[in-house]
């Protein structure tokens, strides 16, 4: 049997894989379908483990430990798989840039790469001149944990983000505020939290204690949880959403980013308001002009709510199989 090291390579100092971004489902959630071996380079003997692999499966790689891997790997004729979740080029976009050190750590990895996976195929020109590139969608297992639940009243929108997201936050901001203005519904927000767009210009106490009562968080706050523990901490916080919401800034990046908070939304049955152009079913593209009309006729309309949850159930069942990664193994492997 093949056996794959899967590497979280955007970090080499974290005790174990964190959600963010996106380590869990792209390293421990293949690792544990396909007998694989998750790993957090920094942590004892890592590298060594993942060097007596068959294949290097190397997430993110923008860290110096990884390319150092990367190149150990090659030197030693064990396959680099290369797997990327983002433009690491367009981040800009979205937060802060790369740093020089991480871009040369990455090209480096490629160089070293046998080849290139990327979530989704609007990815694919960002890397096809550095080699060949497969796409393997956001892929999750469904379980009976996954099993969607009927919707909270009050209405609840959930928000389960990362920093990412924070500056389509600001552009979505004055569409939500009418909708928390306009009906019963609150924000449950996990995972990070930017509440300031959505409390902007509130100058009356009274005022701005309302609108907070309107508005919660959900942090990682136990450490002794492991990723599964935080992961069943989130899910359980936007099981019961009415509406999942996820923005992004303007730009390639937002177009080409992995679509696993849509996924993973979709797989409870949450249909999703998004800043995509282009939204997969159970899901709805809207400017964020338009978010205050479109979350309002869903809220309002618990049939096209129900409609939206099934197509979205039924999209995240079609992302459940790890066939893609089996082939990709076998190739690099043949």
């Amino acid at each position: 049997m093949t056996t794959v090291a899967f590497v979280v390579g955007h970090e080499d100092s974290r005790d174990s894989p964190s959600d963010t971004p996106e380590a869990y489902w792209r390293v421990l959630v293949p690792a544990r379908e396909l007998g694989g071996i998750p790993l957090v380079l920094g942590r004892r003997d890592a590298a060594q483990r993942a060097l007596a692999a068959d294949v290097v499966w190397i997430h993110q790689p923008t860290c110096f430990a990884a390319a150092s891997l990367a190149e150990a790997a090659q030197a030693k004729g064990v396959p680099v798989v290369a797997d990327f979740s983002e433009d690491p080029w367009a981040r800009a976009q979205v937060d802060r840039p790369y740093s020089a050190a991480r871009l040369d750590a990455l090209e480096r990895t490629l160089e070293a790469s046998s080849l290139i996976v990327t979530t989704s195929a609007g990815l694919v020109p960002a890397f096809f001149s550095r080699g060949e590139v497969r796409v393997i969608p956001a892929t999750l297992a469904l379980g009976p944990q996954w099993n969607p639940s009927l919707p909270t009243r009050p209405a609840v929108l959930g928000w389960w983000s990362d920093g990412r997201q924070k500056r389509g936050m600001e552009a979505v901001a004055p569409g939500l505020i009418r909708v928390l203005e306009s009906t019963d519904c609150r924000l449950a927000h996990v995972q990070f939290s930017h509440h300031a767009p959505l409390m902007a210009g509130l100058t009356n106490a009274e005022e701005r204690m309302a609108r907070a009562r309107r508005l919660s968080a959900l942090f990682e706050d136990d450490r002794s949880l492991d990723a599964e523990g935080n992961v069943a901490m989130y899910r359980q916080a936007l099981a019961l959403a009415t509406i999942s919401v996820e923005c992004y800034a303007p730009g390639t990046y937002a177009e080409t980013v992995s679509d696993v908070p849509l996924l993973r939304a979709a797989a409870l049955g949450v249909p999703t308001v998004t800043t995509r152009k282009s939204a997969p079913p159970g899901c709805v593209s809207a400017t964020p002009g338009e978010w205050a009309e479109v979350i309002a006729a869903v809220l309002q309309n618990p049939d096209r709510r129900r409609e939206l949850s099934h197509a979205a159930r039924a999209w995240a069942e079609s992302r459940s199989s790890f066939a893609a990664y089996q082939a990709v193994i076998k190739e690099v492997t043949s």
